[in-house]
């Protein structure tokens, strides 16, 4: 007998963008994509999960596979847009200036009292656009400095800051061509005019990663050897100045030890020193954890996008293919951040390097049925371009090339006003004195 055929698996087409458009507008729930890692270590290697206030793990049970699973976050839905928001930061870095894929807002603080900073974007804030930061910004317009955003009174606003406060689900356009990262990642308007009534957004892509599988009791060893200062212990005196300047102590005792200035020998230990231990901290060092594998789910979820609305003013606009041309370009620029995050690898600390078992494959989730689509890095810059196309088609704004005035480069840049300026460089000076 001859033995039977292997199946063949059916080809997993790539995600265009007709396809993207027709998932948005009909009735599908969701694009999920699912991803399980080993450790870069491989079966047995340690990884080390983001320890929590009392020095914790955020340990939980999941129903994986119909069974209750000892599991541990290995990063949190904040974490994971964090870096869905970095890989998208370092794609409009890295794109020529007349090709930027989306619209930036970035404070340069290159001319201010706080100039290490250089750039900081909406990108990078923790609350987006709606950050603090932003009310405490200027712009120039016609050679005068005016707030970007004025924290009480909206009228003193500049125009690209009122779109901020007159932002809703119903009226999300302004927002789109301003930072339509806020309308995928969450937004909550808490620091304007409106106060704790500000609009807010709810996240559209979230993702997290977790283990799988994790072991509960794990200990890792604390030790120092200083191969230049032989010494037992720190028994050797030091003299240490006021200017941060220290001599070793020939005769008595000295005023420090050499821990004090990173030196000598640390006996090797399994527990924290109770010095060195926080509130509530267990008395073992943190040690890690070994897991049968990670998984990372993500999921953009497409009823989320269909509540946004984008009004346009022209009377003989097709007001609901605006709608979902702009929820389009959305969906294409969430999915593109993940494309390009996973293509940058699964780094998420020191000791928790994770490679994933197969290739990014979207499930599209519709009622009773899903269909796999594949994005590739490469492909996202086209398929997210061809929906700004079809978007700027319906007068929706996206400001990324040089006519956008004030925009160059597909960015908005502000500066920072003085008194912001000043609070960053005195909380960055303290910060140093307190590492000394």
């Amino acid at each position: 007998m001859s033995p039977k055929p292997e199946e063949t698996k059916p080809m997993v087409q790539p995600l265009t963008y007709k396809c993207l458009r027709e998932a948005v507008q009909g009735t599908a729930m969701a694009f999920r994509a699912v991803t399980d890692l080993d450790p870069a270590g491989g079966e047995g290697d340690k990884v080390f999960p983001p320890t929590y206030q009392g020095g914790v793990y955020a340990r939980e049970t999941r129903m994986i596979d119909g069974k209750p699973v000892d599991c541990v976050l290995l990063d949190s839905v904040q974490s994971q847009a964090n870096r869905l928001e970095l890989a998208l930061l370092e794609w409009h870095r890295q794109s020529e200036k007349d090709r930027k894929p989306f619209p930036l807002v970035q404070i340069d603080f290159a001319e201010s009292e706080a100039k290490d900073v250089g750039l900081f974007s909406a990108l990078e804030a923790p609350h987006r656009i709606a950050d603090a930061v932003f009310l405490a910004s200027e712009i120039e317009i016609e050679g005068k400095k005016v707030a970007f955003r004025h924290p009480k009174d909206i009228n003193k606003s500049s125009a690209g800051g009122r779109l901020i406060d007159e932002a809703s689900s119903a009226n999300a356009t302004g927002l789109f061509g301003l930072c339509p990262t806020a309308l995928i990642f969450g937004m909550w308007d808490s620091h304007g005019a409106r106060g704790g009534l500000g609009e807010k957004f709810q996240r559209a892509l979230v993702s997290e990663i977790f283990g799988v599988g994790a072991t509960k009791d794990n200990r890792r060893p604390a030790s120092r050897v200083d191969q230049l200062l032989v010494v037992a212990g720190e028994s050797l005196p030091i003299k240490e100045n006021a200017d941060g300047t220290w001599s070793p102590v020939e005769k008595g005792a000295g005023n420090a030890k050499l821990a004090n200035v990173g030196l000598g020998n640390v006996t090797p230990s399994l527990k924290v020193p109770p010095k060195s231990r926080k509130p509530g901290e267990d008395e073992y060092n943190h040690g890690g954890v070994t897991i049968e594998y990670a998984r990372q789910i993500t999921v953009l979820s497409l009823p989320a996008l269909r509540r946004l609305r984008f009004p346009i003013k022209d009377s003989e606009a097709d007001q609901e293919k605006a709608n979902v041309e702009a929820r389009t370009v959305l969906a294409a620029l969430a999915l593109s951040s993940v494309a390009r995050q996973w293509a940058s690898g699964f780094s998420l600390r020191s000791r928790c390097d994770l490679v994933p078992k197969g290739e990014l494959v979207f499930a599209l989730l519709k009622p009773g049925s899903e269909e796999p689509f594949t994005l590739a890095p490469k492909d996202a810059p086209r398929l997210l371009a061809e929906a700004v196309e079809a978007a700027k088609g319906c007068k929706l704004p996206w400001p990324t090339t040089e006519a956008d005035a004030p925009w160059k480069s597909g960015c908005l840049t502000l500066k920072p006003a003085n008194e912001l300026a000043k609070a960053v460089a005195l909380s960055r000076r303290l910060a140093a004195e307190d590492r000394d």
